[in-house]
């Protein structure tokens, strides 16, 4: 669900030719937004636009439509021949279907018809940067998710393989034990890596098991590239992938 607070993280620029209209809403915007920039005319933006782009310091446009030197619709043209996706509210004082078919092509977020109401204003402004937020929200899952199998690889040695016991996946950890590299693992068969010590019927056994959905726990002898043996605490389990069954 987005956050308005989100918003006090972003820039706006806010593009209107009427001067008082101008400072009224930058005023309003500025208590919802970090910072906010504002323009007389489309030239003006596109130019305030042009100078930010190397630091992508702007997040959200609302520009009125009709204004002098260059409206609205020719500057978000320009403006998208830069950036392709940053959202885009209009502000216009009438319905005009002509513009509104224009400002579509050019893949405008949403507008507003004038005189404009806070509470729809501000409707439009998160459902413009929602998009956004939610990409945000899901890079820092990512990294935290990166963060969590980074120390998870420090702790424990992780391998998976498919039903004739071929390797399809190692972790860093298991890897330096083994001695073998990412792609001579996985050239492997979980055989080559169980110590000869260990009992074919042991191993039937465990195979027997974890074919059943059952968890196998237990103590495991194997042997590295280099033919020295180490010992694992184990816990296989199945999980179904595309159909296929495989073991972790």
């Amino acid at each position: 669900m987005f956050d308005m607070e989100y918003l006090k993280s972003q820039t706006v620029l806010f593009v209107e030719d009427e001067e008082l209209a101008r400072e009224i809403l930058a005023n309003m915007l500025s208590k919802v937004f970090k910072k906010v920039l504002t323009a007389a005319n489309g030239l003006e933006g596109l130019e305030k636009f042009e100078e930010s782009k190397s630091s992508n310091e702007i997040d959200l446009i609302i520009s009125d439509i009709n204004m002098p030197i260059m409206n609205g619709l020719d500057m978000l043209e320009k403006i998208r021949e830069i950036d392709s996706t940053i959202p885009v509210i209009f502000v216009t004082a009438r319905n005009e279907t002509n513009n509104i078919l224009r400002a579509i092509d050019l893949n405008v977020t949403n507008y507003i018809i004038k005189p404009i109401q806070t509470d729809v204003l501000l409707k439009k402004i998160a459902d413009a940067c929602e998009k956004k937020f939610i990409s945000n929200e899901l890079n820092e899952k990512k990294e935290e998710l990166e963060n969590y199998l980074e120390a998870v690889d420090t702790v424990a040695s992780i391998f998976k393989m498919n039903d004739d016991g071929k390797i399809l996946f190692a972790n860093k950890s298991l890897l330096e034990i083994s001695e073998y590299s990412k792609e001579e693992f996985e050239n492997l068969n979980f055989s080559e890596l169980i110590h000869p010590d260990v009992s074919k019927e042991s191993i039937e056994k465990t195979w027997e098991i974890i074919r059943k959905n059952e968890i196998w726990n237990g103590n495991t002898k194997f042997i590295s590239k280099n033919k020295e043996a180490f010992y694992l605490k184990n816990t296989v389990f199945k999980v179904v992938k595309d159909s296929k069954a495989e073991y972790i």
